[in-house]
């Protein structure tokens, strides 16, 4: 007896009228009338199989089994549901050929034994490939209209926003538009000031859970899409159509100037470095520590894999100090802690009330700096145009000056941070429990800053001659 397997595949277009209970009971109809037992049935659940790079495992399975001598026959309720490329239909063809199976679709057999079969068989594949590329010209012609004129494409809504109907009188359909959805857009607004004063993508998305928001799906927010939410051009009320951003028809939540601050620091050309965060997110030391040769601040690089501070010749340094960021930062940390207990004591009876001041501003200044080595970057990669370079350059810079009055305001006037803990080991306890914004700030309360001197080629160690704190 003939073994013959069922192949049905729903797509997403036509689910309601061909889903499987519609496709396999004419299928097993018509292979009981050929007198074929029905091995078994194979279905591809919403796969589209013009689509180029989408792997249909079930039909793939059947066509393992035919191979293997499981199956002796292949019936589809219709033609189309088994192949929609020329490939599907070589692939059928040799498999025909090679084994002698029998392809059927509801209401007669295609004998791919004779080159007219065949020739029919590739007509109907042509055809049927012809149809999907056609309507996926006509959806990117769709698109790149609505592109160009700013318009929403369709597809599920973006975080900020919600759909709202209304009647297209060109086309007397009902169409949908963005409008803002108001408790999305002010938590976007709240974490691109967060993200603008230096607070990483993981921080932001942490704040995020802890009141509430959810993603558009109802899921929790993670670092990677909180990021990805933030330098999207959607929430400044623009889009990208042919290459270029044109101005949207929706409301922008954020301006074009903070996009392309937010881009300059969170975009994806400085995103992946060692540990997922950008230099600045892992530099403890940053805006504290100095070059011993020449006295300019040092900023960050990774080379080799490892973390390092580096005396920047583009940020006006002289480029002669580089060192591994880990055994620095383990050696003020360890100083630091054995500081506290007295300077704590020392500061007991002072006012706490701005102690977290100098530690936002240095932060600051740290995320202007690096915002500022990263906008060379977007103009080489076309992400920023020369205008658009030019005008950030201008603001940071201004920014710069700005931050440096202000943090040496706060330097002759914020009180130092006071822990809890009483004794060395409490306080190496909390220490350990804060995050990096947190341990930043406590430095910048107590130490005015940490001169680096340069060592010998290849040494690692930390000589305590070669790091001075300079205590506030």
């Amino acid at each position: 007896m003939v073994r013959a397997g069922i192949y049905i595949r729903i797509s997403r277009a036509r689910r309601e009228l061909l889903d499987a209970q519609r496709q396999q009971p004419p299928c097993e109809a018509f292979a009981k009338a050929q007198g074929w037992q029905v091995a078994e049935v194979y279905i591809d659940d919403n796969r589209s199989a013009w689509k180029r790079g989408i792997r249909r495992e079930s039909f793939e399975r059947m066509l393992a089994d035919v191979r293997a001598g499981k199956i002796d026959a292949i019936v589809t309720w219709q033609a189309d549901r088994l192949l929609r490329t020329v490939e599907d239909a070589s692939a059928i063809i040799n498999i025909a050929k090679s084994f002698g199976t029998t392809i059927a679709n509801v209401g007669g057999t295609i004998d791919l034994s004779t080159a007219s079969g065949r020739k029919r068989f590739y007509d109907l594949a042509v055809a049927a490939e012809y149809e999907s590329d056609l309507r996926s010209e006509r959806l990117k012609l769709k698109h790149a209209e609505l592109a160009a004129d700013g318009k929403w494409e369709g597809g599920m809504r973006g975080f900020g926003y919600d759909l709202e109907p209304y009647p297209d009188v060109a086309s007397g359909r009902v169409r949908y538009r963005l409008i803002l959805n108001q408790a999305e857009a002010q938590a976007i607004k709240e974490g691109a000031e967060d993200a603008l004063e230096g607070r990483g993508a993981t921080g932001i998305a942490k704040q995020w859970t802890k009141d509430g928001i959810r993603s558009t799906t109802g899921k929790v927010i993670t670092p990677v899409k909180a990021r990805e939410i933030l330098v999207s051009p959607r929430i400044a009320g623009l889009r990208r159509a042919d290459g270029k951003l044109v101005t949207a028809d929706w409301p922008a939540i954020i301006t074009r100037e903070e996009h392309e601050e937010l881009v300059a620091i969170l975009g994806p050309q400085r995103r992946q470095r060692p540990g997922g965060q950008t230099s600045h997110r892992k530099r403890l030391l940053g805006g504290l520590a100095f070059c011993g040769r020449c006295g300019h601040r040092l900023t960050g690089k990774v080379s080799f894999d490892r973390r390092r501070y580096y005396c920047d010749p583009k940020l006006g340094g002289c480029g002669g100090l580089l060192r591994v960021a880990e055994p620095l930062e383990t050696y003020v940390v360890r100083e630091l802690l054995a500081q506290l207990p007295q300077q704590l004591l020392e500061a007991a009876n002072r006012a706490p009330e701005h102690w977290e001041a100098l530690g936002r501003l240095m932060t600051a200044r740290q995320t202007a700096e690096d915002r500022l080595e990263g906008l060379e970057d977007l103009l080489a990669d076309g992400l920023l145009d020369r205008s658009g370079y030019v005008r950030q350059r201008r603001r940071l810079k201004a920014k710069l000056d700005e931050l440096e009055e202000q943090i040496a305001h706060v330097r002759a006037q914020a009180p130092r941070r006071r822990l809890r803990g009483a004794t060395i080991g409490e306080i190496e306890t909390e220490w350990e429990r804060l995050d990096l914004e947190d341990k930043r700030a406590v430095m910048a309360d107590h130490i005015d800053k940490i001169v680096v001197k340069p060592v010998g080629r290849g040494r690692h160690r930390i000589d305590p001659d070669s790091v001075e704190i300079i205590w506030r």
